[in-house]
């Protein structure tokens, strides 16, 4: 009996784990990609498994402890398979900056980039809003923008400037899709120690 309690409960947190899927694949930008303040970043990504990206977030910080910075944009059409944004000129100076797409637990990462170049010495007010201009071009679909002068790289329809929401909690992040996949297989290692105890 232990032993089928054991082994429903490991399939269950299996299950789980592999629930958590990413929303795309990353393809850009890369770990180690530098860019400089005043420019535009292009977030490219293949393989959607949504439609609609809930948020792209700039984030900051060690894999670890990576922090929101701000709400890049919202609601963005997956199957654009791109998204370009403007980099603030007062944007901080880093080496440690990564891009988070989608909302938690169902979050793709890119690497660290750096932005270089910046004049300002901290981060944008969160409750500061800016217009911006989309550019019209093949497919339809609205995207709204939070943040400081950003762009929807293929999307038409409306453009709404809103307060960034990002929140304060803590992110771990991986750059890799294969986590989910390793994080089973050691919920399965796991239950095979539990399952060894107890017999």
């Amino acid at each position: 009996m232990k032993f089928v309690t054991l082994y429903i409960s490991a399939a269950y947190l299996a299950s789980l784990v592999l629930a958590q899927k990413p929303p795309v694949s990353i393809t850009s930008p890369l770990a180690n990609t530098r860019y400089k303040a005043g420019t535009e970043a292009i977030i490219s990504w293949v393989n959607p498994a949504v439609k609609t990206i809930p948020q792209i977030v700039l984030a900051k910080g060690s894999s670890t402890s990576l922090q929101p910075v701000m709400t890049i944009a919202t609601e963005v059409n997956a199957d654009d398979l791109k998204y370009v944004w403007k980099i603030p000129k007062d944007l901080p100076s880093g080496d440690d900056y990564a891009f988070e797409l989608g909302r938690s637990p169902d979050i793709a990462f890119t690497g660290a980039f750096t932005i270089e170049g910046g004049t300002g010495t901290s981060f944008p007010s969160q409750n500061s809003t800016s217009s911006s201009d989309s550019n019209s071009s093949s497919s339809s679909g609205s995207s709204n923008n939070a943040g400081s002068a950003s762009t929807p790289a293929t999307s038409s329809g409306s453009t709404n400037s809103q307060t960034s929401q990002s929140a304060g909690t803590s992110h771990a992040s991986s750059a890799s899709s294969q986590n989910g996949v390793s994080q089973a297989i050691v919920a399965v290692g796991l239950a095979a120690v539990v399952a060894q105890q107890l017999f």
